[in-house]
């Protein structure tokens, strides 16, 4: 069983990657000799000179538990769009479930999946009650699903992919990661291929 999440491009700086060198070309003059070595970019990442990056950027649709967006948002350096539980009434109880829990027994995931009905019970009679989506929303757990679009410049993509594919990072925002790699890497190699 794997982590329920998507990723999906929604859109990415046309000509990244010879945006990219266009502007790291500028900063050494020598913008003459564009194109003209497949390598170029790695070794301007590798010397540090990473703002070039900066010119360029994507942005993706993710749905995943509200534990990743958390996680998500905490990278400065990007914007963000949110699915608002304040305006928005849940109507339905989706969340995710960690495979770490369901793989284990069927004890630990009927305790989990108890968690989760006893809060999508209590905020559904909080709404009913009269309580209001913002105020409701306070029962409800951190396994809910949710959709977020992130845009992000490459040097800070970079950055979060270092940082959130690593063995130590939380295993649901690993697979978000990895995806987001996975797709940079088709997109973008002389600038993701390395990762």
């Amino acid at each position: 069983m794997e982590y329920n999440v998507e990723v999906k491009l929604l859109a990415i700086t046309p000509d990244a990657e010879n945006l990219a060198e266009q502007a790291g070309r500028l900063c050494y003059a020598s913008g003459n000799k564009l194109g003209s070595s497949q390598d170029w970019l790695q070794t301007r990442i590798k010397q540090g000179h990473e703002s070039l990056l900066e010119h360029v950027s994507a942005t993706f649709y993710i749905k995943a538990s509200r534990v990743v967006t958390h996680e998500l948002v905490r990278h400065r350096i990007g914007s963000y769009s949110q699915r608002s539980q304040r305006y928005v009434r849940e109507n339905q109880a989706e969340f995710i479930t960690p495979p770490e829990i369901a793989e284990e027994d069927s004890a630990k995931l009927a305790l989990f999946n108890q968690a989760m009905e006893s809060a999508w019970d209590s905020y559904r009679k909080l709404l009913e009650a009269g309580i209001k989506p913002e105020i409701a929303r306070y029962v409800l757990p951190n396994a809910c699903a949710t959709e977020i679009i992130c845009t992000w410049n490459f040097r800070e993509l970079r950055h979060i992919l270092k940082l959130r594919t690593a063995p130590s990072a939380q295993p649901e925002m690993r697979v978000v990661a990895n995806l987001i790699q996975e797709i940079l890497k088709k997109e973008a190699p002389k600038i993701f291929g390395d990762l």
